[in-house]
C-alpha cells in the first residue's frame, strides 16, 4: 500500500512539475473569463482542454502542448504558439465579424502561387456536403447538380491532397476532415499542360484516427432519374483507405425524337417530317473505386487507386413519317456501352533542400460496343428501308508525367515537367478492322515570379502529336512549341486584372476516324473521316476580377484561332448525302464571359449568381464558309440557413453553333428544398421544371449546309418529377479533432501542391 501511495505521489508530482499559466485580457487590460482553450501537440493533435477562471487564467499542465487555440463568443479566435509568447498575457480583440460571415480576412491567406481558405465547421454546417460548402470561396460557384464555375471558367480540376478527385469523392468527405482549401487561379505546371483553367485543392487534416461513411442520393423513381454515391473511409495515422461506389441512371418511357429533313440527291428531293412517338430511352453508369493513400506532411505523399466502370446508353425511337400525302412508320435504334478498368499511382516527395518532385502514372482499358439501325415500314408493314451498323473498339491508354520544382529563390519558382499520353485503339466492324495509335508527349519549363503587385507565369514547352492508323497512308506528325503566358496585376485584395496567351494542339480520336456507315435516312449517312489531321490553337484572353463583401464579379474576353479545327460538315457522295467531320482551313472564335455573384446580406446566407456567355464563330474550308454565334445564360438563387437550404436554378435556351450545326441550349429550371436536422444529415426534394410541359433539346443545320436537318428530342416522363435528396455522413472510432484550428494558414508556399 505504501508503494502504491508513493508511486501516486511521484506521478502527481511529475504532472504538477510542469505548469504554464496564461492570462487572457482585452485591449483595455480587463480580465476575460470563460475563454475556451484547446491544446495541440507539435503534430497538431488535440491533447487537452481548459477554460479561463475568474482571474482570466488558464493553467497549462501538459508539457507537450505547443499550440493553443482560444475561443470566446465575444472575442476573435486566436492561435497561440507557446514558444513565441514574450510574457504570460494574451490580448484578445473584440469580435467585429457577423456570425454568418463565411470567409473572413483571418481565414484567407494569399501566397505567391495560390490563395488558401479556411472554411470553419460552423460555415460547413449550412451546406449538405463538402462540395457545396466550397460556395463560400469568392467567385467560386457550385450548383446543386455539381457544376463548378470559378471566375468565369468551368474547366476546373478539383483535387484532394493533390490527387485528382471526382465529384462523388468530394461529396462524401467528412466535414471534420477538411483543414483548408487552396485555390490556384493559374494552375501548377502539371495542369497547365493539360489546359486546365484553375485548380481547387482540398487539404485534409493529418493524424486522423477512425473512419466515416457517406451516402449521397438524388433520385426520382418515376421515371428513374438519379445521381447517387456511397463511400466508406478509414484513417489510421498517416494512412487513408477508401471504397466508393457511384451511379447515374436515366430511364424514360416517353422519349420522343422528331425530325425535319430536306435534301436533294440524284435529282430527287427527300423531304420528310418525322413525328416522334413515345419511346424508351435509357442511360446507366456504375463506377466502383478502391484507393489507399499515405501522407507524411512535408515529406511525401503516395496514392494508389483502382476501379471499374460499366456504362450503357441507348434508345429505341419510333416515328411517324409524312412524305407528301403519304404516311408510314419508322424506327431509330441506338445502343452504345463500355467497360473500363483503370489503375493510377501518384507520388509527391519534398527534398531536404526545399525542392520537390512528383510523379503520376495512370492506365486505362476500355472495351466499347456500338450498334444502330434505321428502318421504314409501309402501311402493309413492307420494308421500305432497313440499314444496320455495328462496331466495337478496344482502347488501352497510359498517361505518365514527372515534375521537378526548384526551391524558392529571389527570382521566384522554377519548375520542369515531362509527360506522355499513349493510346492504342483497335476498331472492329462487320466488314473491316483497323487500329489507331496516338502519342502526345511534351516537355515544359515554368517560371513564376513577382514584383510588388505584379505576378507572371511563363511556360515554354514543346509538344509532339502523332497519329498512326491502318487507314492512313502515313502517320501524321505535328511538333509545335507550346508557350503559355499569364500576367497578373493585383493592386489590392479586391481587384485583379490578368492577361494570357497559349498555343496548343490536338489529334482526332478513333471514333472521329471511323468510317462505318450509320444510316440516318434513306439517302443520308453519318460517319467519321479517316483522313483527319491534327490541329493547332492560338488563344489570347484578358480577365477582370472584382471581389467585395456584397459583389463578386469576373469578366473575361478571349480570341482563339484554330487552323485545321475539326467540325461537322455535310457533303455529297456518290451513293448518299454524308454528314461527316472535316478539318477546316480557318476557325476563329471571339468569346466573352460574365459571372456575377450578389450577396445582399454581405455573406453567403443569400446568394444570387448569374453567368452569361456571348460568342461569335467563323469557319471556312474549300467547300463552305459559315458564321455563327453562341448565347447562354444561367442563373441560381440560393438561401442557406443553418437548417434549411432553398435553391432556384434557371437556364435560358441560348444557342451554340459548331460547324454546320446550330444547337440551341435546353431551357430548364428547378427548385430544391433541403432540411438539415444536424450538420451531417440533409433531407429534401428537387422539383425539376415545375409546371413545365417537357424537357427539350434540339439541333439544326445552318443555311450554308446542303442538307436541312432539324432534330428535336423531347422527354415527357412526368417532367414535373420530384427527386428525393439525401446527404448523410456518419463517423466511427474517431479521435474527434473538430476543434483543430481551421484558420491557421501555415503553408510552405511550395506551389507544387503538397500538404
Amino acid at each position: 500500500m505504501t508503494r502504491i501511495l508513493l508511486l501516486m505521489l511521484i506521478v502527481m508530482s511529475s504532472i504538477d512539475g510542469y505548469s504554464h499559466k496564461i492570462f487572457f485580457k482585452d485591449i483595455d487590460n480587463v480580465i476575460i473569463s470563460g475563454v475556451h482553450c484547446t491544446g495541440f501537440s507539435a503534430d497538431m493533435d488535440s491533447i487537452g482542454h481548459w477554460i479561463s477562471n475568474d482571474d482570466g487564467a488558464v493553467n497549462i499542465n501538459l508539457a507537450n502542448v505547443s499550440v493553443l487555440h482560444s475561443s470566446h463568443p465575444d472575442f476573435k479566435d486566436r492561435l497561440i504558439y507557446l514558444s513565441q509568447l514574450h510574457n504570460d498575457t494574451v490580448i484578445l480583440s473584440l469580435s467585429t465579424i457577423l456570425k454568418e460571415i463565411v470567409v473572413t480576412p483571418n481565414d484567407i491567406q494569399d501566397f505567391s502561387t495560390h490563395t488558401s481558405y479556411r472554411i470553419s465547421y460552423k460555415d460547413m454546417e449550412r451546406y449538405s456536403n463538402v462540395l457545396q460548402s466550397l460556395n463560400v470561396i469568392p467567385n467560386l460557384t457550385v450548383l446543386q447538380n455539381g457544376g463548378i464555375f470559378f471566375e468565369g471558367d468551368q474547366n476546373i480540376k478539383v483535387l484532394i491532397d493533390g490527387v485528382e478527385a471526382t465529384l462523388p469523392d468530394i461529396q462524401t468527405l467528412s466535414k471534420e476532415d477538411v483543414a483548408k482549401v487552396n485555390v490556384y487561379e493559374t494552375p501548377p505546371l502539371r495542369f497547365l499542360t493539360q489546359g486546365i483553367d484553375a485548380v481547387i485543392d482540398i487539404r485534409l487534416k493529418s493524424e486522423i484516427y477512425g473512419g466515416n461513411g457517406a451516402l449521397e442520393l438524388s433520385q426520382a423513381f418515376q421515371s428513374l432519374k438519379g445521381i447517387n454515391s456511397a463511400a466508406l473511409y478509414y484513417n489510421y495515422k498517416q494512412s487513408r483507405f477508401s471504397l466508393l461506389y457511384s451511379n447515374e441512371n436515366r430511364h424514360y418511357k416517353k422519349f420522343c425524337q422528331s425530325e425535319i429533313l430536306n435534301y436533294d440527291f440524284d435529282g430527287q428531293e427527300y423531304k420528310k417530317i418525322k413525328q416522334g412517338l413515345n419511346s424508351k430511352k435509357h442511360f446507366d453508369d456504375n463506377d466502383i473505386k478502391l484507393s489507399y493513400q499515405i501522407n507524411k506532411p512535408n515529406n511525401f505523399l503516395y496514392n494508389v487507386k483502382a476501379g471499374i466502370a460499366l456504362n450503357r446508353n441507348g434508345y429505341n425511337a419510333n416515328q411517324k413519317v409524312f412524305v407528301l400525302d403519304d404516311a408510314f412508320l419508322a424506327n431509330n435504334y441506338f445502343h452504345s456501352g463500355y467497360t473500363r478498368y483503370n489503375i493510377g499511382n501518384y507520388i509527391e516527395k519534398q527534398l531536404k533542400d526545399g525542392s520537390s518532385i512528383l510523379g503520376n502514372m495512370n492506365y486505362q482499358h476500355y472495351s466499347t460496343d456500338y450498334s444502330s439501325r434505321y428502318s421504314e415500314n409501309g402501311k402493309n408493314l413492307e420494308a421500305l428501308q432497313n440499314s444496320h451498323s455495328q462496331y466495337s473498339t478496344i482502347l488501352d491508354a497510359i498517361f505518365s508525367e514527372i515534375q521537378y520544382q526548384l526551391p524558392k529563390s529571389a527570382l521566384g519558382y522554377f519548375s520542369f515537367s515531362a509527360y506522355d499520353t499513349y493510346k492504342h485503339s483497335k476498331y472492329n466492324n462487320t466488314t473491316t478492322s483497323f487500329f489507331q495509335e496516338t502519342n502526345i508527349a511534351g516537355v515544359s519549363a515554368q517560371w513564376m515570379g513577382w514584383i510588388r503587385a505584379f505576378r507572371w507565369y511563363l511556360t515554354m514547352g514543346v509538344d509532339w502529336f502523332k497519329t498512326a492508323s491502318t487507314v492512313l497512308e502515313k502517320a501524321n506528325n505535328l511538333i509545335i512549341p507550346a508557350p503559355m503566358i499569364n500576367i497578373n496585376w493585383r493592386p489590392n485584395s479586391m481587384i485583379q486584372i490578368s492577361a494570357d496567351y497559349s498555343y496548343s494542339g490536338g489529334v482526332p480520336s478513333i471514333a472521329q476516324l471511323s468510317e462505318t456507315n450509320q444510316w440516318l435516312d434513306t439517302k443520308l449517312v453519318y460517319h467519321g473521316n479517316s483522313s483527319l489531321k491534327p490541329y493547332k490553337t492560338h488563344s489570347v484572353g484578358i480577365r477582370f476580377v472584382y471581389n467585395q463583401k456584397i459583389i463578386n464579379l469576373a469578366i473575361r474576353g478571349s480570341f482563339a484561332s484554330s487552323p485545321n479545327m475539326i467540325c461537322d460538315m455535310y457533303t455529297l457522295k456518290d451513293d448518299y448525302m454524308l454528314q461527316t467531320l472535316v478539318n477546316l482551313d480557318t476557325y476563329r472564335l471571339w468569346n466573352s464571359q460574365f459571372d456575377l455573384t450578389i450577396r445582399p446580406l454581405g455573406n453567403n446566407t443569400l446568394t444570387f449568381w448569374n453567368r452569361v456567355i456571348l460568342s461569335d464563330v467563323e469557319g471556312k474550308n474549300s467547300q463552305y464558309s459559315w458564321d455563327g454565334y453562341r448565347f447562354q445564360w444561367m442563373s441560381d438563387l440560393s438561401l442557406n440557413l443553418k437548417h434549411w437550404t432553398v435553391d432556384l436554378f434557371y437556364q435560358y435556351p441560348g444557342k451554340i453553333v459548331e460547324g454546320q450545326l446550330e444547337r440551341p441550349r435546353a431551357q430548364c429550371w428547378s427548385a430544391t428544398v433541403l432540411y438539415r436536422p444536424n450538420s451531417n444529415l440533409s433531407l429534401g426534394v428537387e422539383w425539376f421544371m415545375p409546371f413545365g410541359k417537357n424537357f427539350k433539346e434540339s439541333e439544326h443545320t445552318v443555311n450554308a449546309a446542303p442538307v436541312y436537318a432539324d432534330s428535336e428530342y423531347t422527354i415527357k416522363d412526368r417532367v414535373n418529377m420530384l427527386s428525393l435528396k439525401l446527404s448523410y455522413n456518419f463517423s466511427f472510432g474517431r479521435n474527434r479533432n473538430r476543434v483543430q484550428p481551421q484558420f491557421d494558414n501555415f503553408d510552405n508556399d511550395s506551389g507544387i501542391l503538397h500538404k
